[in-house]
């Protein structure tokens, strides 16, 4: 038997315990690796677009008219929101709250009411539509996930949501404000890290933007570019990390990536709510705008890209000055949020993207105008409608918002899709 005071009893012991500490190290590596290999995947189960009624079309035509009729905007006001609009990109098939053109007609500016009824037609449609999509009733929701730049009521929206459908006491409630039209991938980055620390849990997210709310009833040029671009719409998505819903997910979340150029002034305020010198509220833009949405776009790409850039593709951005990675080689589509024309060709010209990796956004600009953070569901619901999506196809989800933000995700399909969505009938 060795006494511990002999030196090579110690140098046993010391053995003894250097073993213990690399089996203890190894156990707990291997139990990292299988803990990261078994845990479920953040799925997202399916979603739904709102598809607004005919009846809400407002052409070039009539808008002007409305504008002349409301009495707010000045001759000049008027013709310059037809110059913008002509070049805009957006139909006559795109829609506007009835709150809104009601308003117009009467001269009277949106209130209360009129903002309430377009969020209630908006979001309990949409909600509706996706449960009775995926047979899931509102009991099996653990969280709900609300995003609305330009309206906080109180109670708020995602109170609204738990409310109409009688959720359970102990659905959690998140309400994002004034995170811009990057708020779908805020809300799906808030699902993913609920999901990872949350087990077997469902996530309802909701993507809204107030159009009544948001009217401009002024006469000031970068405060007017809103009242053109932007309609009515919404969209909603389930995200689960069960296991027993993996089987049936149309897409697993691979990344999200978010930056934020807020501490910057000139990013900070290129774009946000504001009051003219009449004291109308209304969101400015400023003509920095787009070259702030660059720089964020270039802070984004420096972090997705060595997360799904292949290695030859790394290397050459690494030794080439100025060289643009060609991220087609990472995905197969795009989601571009539909923010105008000129965003949707600005990110087009500056990744080198074919017409054809674009269309599917411009067509959404077209059909519905910006609706802001719904719009890139609007995207993936064309890809889905025309059965562009096939099994293992890699999707990059990317908004722009105020503050200034640039916001990624990146999904990966489960299957091959084609599947009816009535906004693109």
């Amino acid at each position: 038997m060795w006494s511990t005071c002999h030196p090579d009893g110690f140098n046993l012991a010391g053995q003894d315990v250097r073993l213990g500490v690399a089996v203890i190290s190894l156990c707990a590596v291997l139990g990292l690796v299988i803990w990261t290999r078994v845990r479920p995947a953040v799925s997202l189960l399916d979603f739904s677009c709102f598809s607004p009624s005919s009846s809400l079309n407002v052409g070039s035509e009539e808008l002007s008219r409305l504008g002349v009729t409301s009495g707010f905007y000045s001759e000049e006001s008027i013709a310059f929101q037809q110059k913008l609009l002509a070049r805009s990109g957006v139909a006559d098939t795109s829609c506007f709250p009835e709150g809104l053109t009601d308003g117009l007609r009467q001269g009277k500016r949106p209130n209360l009411e009129a903002a309430k009824a377009e969020s209630e037609l908006v979001l309990y449609t949409v909600v509706e539509d996706l449960l009775r999509k995926t047979g899931i009733s509102p009991s099996e929701v653990d969280i709900v996930i609300v995003s609305c730049s330009c309206f906080g009521p109180t109670p708020s929206l995602a109170a609204m949501v738990v409310n109409r459908f009688d959720m359970k006491e102990s659905t959690l409630t998140y309400n994002l404000g004034g995170m811009g039209c990057s708020s779908s991938v805020i809300a799906v980055d808030l699902a993913k890290h609920l999901l990872t620390a949350l087990p077997r849990k469902r996530v309802l997210i909701v993507n809204h933007e107030n159009v009544t709310n948001c009217l401009y009833t002024g006469n000031q040029k970068n405060m007017l570019i809103t009242n053109v671009l932007f309609r009515i719409g919404g969209a909603c998505a389930i995200m689960s990390n069960r296991p027993d819903d993996s089987v049936r997910a149309k897409y697993r979340l691979v990344h999200t990536v978010r930056t934020h150029l807020g501490r910057h002034k000139d990013a900070f305020s290129c774009m946000g709510d504001a009051e003219d010198t009449a004291g109308m509220r209304g969101i400015h833009l400023q003509r920095n705008v787009v070259a702030v949405a660059q720089k964020a776009l270039t802070a984004n790409l420096r972090l997705l890209g060595p997360l799904v850039l292949p290695l030859p593709e790394l290397l050459r951005a690494a030794s080439r000055q100025n060289y643009v990675p060609n991220f087609k080689r990472a995905f197969e589509r795009f989601l571009l949020h539909t923010g105008g024309r000129g965003v949707i060709e600005s990110i087009q010209e500056g990744l080198s993207l074919s017409s054809k990796d674009c269309q599917a956004s411009y067509d959404t600009l077209h059909r519905f105008g910006n609706t802001s953070a719904a719009s890139t569901w609007y995207i993936l619901a064309n890809l889905e409608h025309t059965g562009s999506i096939n099994k293992g196809d890699r999707i990059w989800q990317l908004g722009f918002g105020g503050g200034f933000k640039c916001n990624s995700a990146v999904w990966k399909a489960c299957r091959s899709i084609r599947d009816h969505h009535a906004c693109w009938q």
